[in-house]
């Protein structure tokens, strides 16, 4: 080819190349790989984390309680998915949604009031020795069914100050209280030390707001029935720490009950369909069936 000829196709070359790339829906993401040990179960999993933008996807290991599925948030949409890979099936979760399971658990939670009222009626011609073993059972099984349990305590982050390089990332300690009992330990590092965290803190921080969101709402429509209705985002604490967390101990009672290590964090093309539920898979509706 001459000089001529490759100045005159040159342009053109870059023409079509760029118009490749503005057309393609792939999309500069990153992953996260997360080693989960249930040490009740004992063996270890591996959860992936991946986040592009306004979404965020984490699989699902089998547990103890759960198959394999995964979580969806999509912050452009202001929804969540969970897919149930074992059943081929997902629920969709937006604000809407939560507000008609809210109103139809309020409904139950209604019901389930009026029911003990006409309980507490009855046992008032029951003998006092018989009705305190009843009124015993009943709140052994039902603890919150008299109306007045109390809410959920509002966890507390506490900054220990204890330094450590956790999974090769210089890490500060925190501990989670609820109630005064730790709950959580975390280990968290600067973003900037992550692998693409900066770019996707906005995402995760969403998330753990649109979560709490929700279930604070679908809890409030429980009224007493429910105070400790709902639980803690995966991100929960993440506003407070303003870190990214590479190990995060559970506990129960004061025993570790899990802990969740952060293994690799690499940048991988990731296509808009990883954010969809399969094909082929169901939509099922959420609230009683």
């Amino acid at each position: 080819m001459t000089n001529l000829a490759y100045a005159r196709s040159r342009p053109a070359s870059l023409t079509i190349l760029l118009l490749i790339l503005l057309a393609s829906p792939l999309a500069a993401g990153v992953v996260y790989e997360i080693e989960v040990t249930d040490h009740a179960a004992g063996e270890p999993s591996t959860t992936e984390l991946a986040a592009e933008g306004k979404m965020l996807k984490m699989s699902i290991a089998p547990g103890r309680t759960s198959g394999r599925g995964e979580m969806i948030f999509r912050g452009d949409r202001r929804e969540m998915v969970v897919v149930d890979h074992d059943d081929k099936s997902y629920v969709v979760m937006d604000e809407a949604t939560a507000k008609q399971l809210a109103d139809q658990l309020g409904g139950v939670s209604d019901q389930m009031k009026e029911a003990m009222k006409r309980v507490e009626e009855q046992l008032k011609n029951v003998p006092e020795d018989q009705r305190a073993m009843v009124e015993k059972m009943l709140k052994e099984r039902m603890p919150n069914m008299g109306g007045n349990a109390p809410s959920r305590p509002a966890n507390e982050y506490k900054r220990t100050g204890q330094r450590a390089t956790k999974a090769g990332y210089p890490c500060v300690r925190y501990d989670v209280l609820r109630g005064g009992e730790k709950v959580r330990e975390m280990w968290v590092t600067d973003w900037d030390n992550v692998e693409g965290a900066r770019e996707v803190r906005e995402a995760m921080l969403d998330m753990a707001d649109f979560f709490e969101q929700i279930m604070s709402s679908l809890s409030e429509s429980l009224g007493g029935l429910g105070p400790a209705f709902g639980g803690d985002s995966p991100f929960d604490g993440l506003r407070e720490m303003d870190g990214f967390p590479v190990v995060v101990r559970e506990f129960d009672g004061g025993e570790l009950e899990s802990e969740s290590t952060l293994r690799s964090a690499r940048r991988r093309t990731l296509d808009p369909a990883d954010f969809e539920p399969p094909a082929g898979y169901k939509r099922r509706s959420m609230g009683p069936q």
